[in-house]
Formats: structure tokens, C-alpha cells, sequence
């Protein structure tokens, strides 16, 4: 079964999106962060591997548009219910980015 067809049908356990968070190729990390954000599952591994993504913000970690893997990841910890005042490379961005995060979070088919 293709990979992206069986994260969007909820065929991934919660640890084998984990594992797939590992990932580098753009498009499966854009699918199964989605993924997550929409279904709510948030677990420790999970918040760690995120918060560790949001660090992807160069140019070779472009996803769609303006948007970079660091920035969904940070979006996603946002959807999780998590704090920006607990995200620590949100707390250094500037307006400009912080509101291209919000502009994300509307934009995503949650």
C-alpha cells in the first residue's frame, strides 16, 4: 500500500507515525504531520520529535509555498494544544513569521 495513502486512511499505528516523523522527504513529513495534528494524537514521543522538527526552517527544508518543515511542525504542536509561549523557536521569531504559523494553521485541511 502506498505510504501517504495509508497515513491519510489512519492505517499507521501511533508508532510507526512516530518512526515516519524521521523521515526526509518533505511530502510523507507534510502527510503525516497533517495527520497528527488532525487526529489530536499527541504523546511525549511524538511532542519531542516535533519540537525537534521545528529547528527545519532552511531552504532545504521547503514544503509548499513560503512554508518550510519547521514551520508545520510548529503549526501541528499548535493544533496539539501546546503552548507558544512553550515553543521554544516560536518565542524567537519575528511577527512577520509568527503570523505566517496562524496563516498555516487556517490554511491545512486539519
Amino acid at each position: 500500500m502506498n505510504l501517504i495513502k495509508k497515513i491519510e486512511e489512519g492505517q499507521c499505528s501511533i508508532d510507526e507515525l512516530q518512526l515516519l516523523l524521521n523521515e526526509a522527504n518533505p511530502i510523507v513529513l507534510y502527510h503525516v504531520m497533517t495527520y497528527i495534528g488532525k487526529e489530536k494524537l499527541a504523546s511525549i514521543a511524538i511532542n519531542e520529535k516535533l519540537e525537534e522538527l521545528t529547528s527545519r526552517r532552511g531552504a532545504s527544508d521547503k514544503l509548499i509555498g513560503y512554508y518550510k518543515v519547521g514551520d508545520l511542525a510548529i503549526a501541528t504542536l499548535i493544533k496539539l494544544n501546546k503552548k507558544t509561549d512553550e515553543i521554544a523557536i516560536f518565542k524567537s521569531m519575528d511577527d512577520f513569521d509568527k503570523k505566517m504559523i496562524f496563516n498555516l494553521i487556517e490554511e491545512l485541511e486539519w
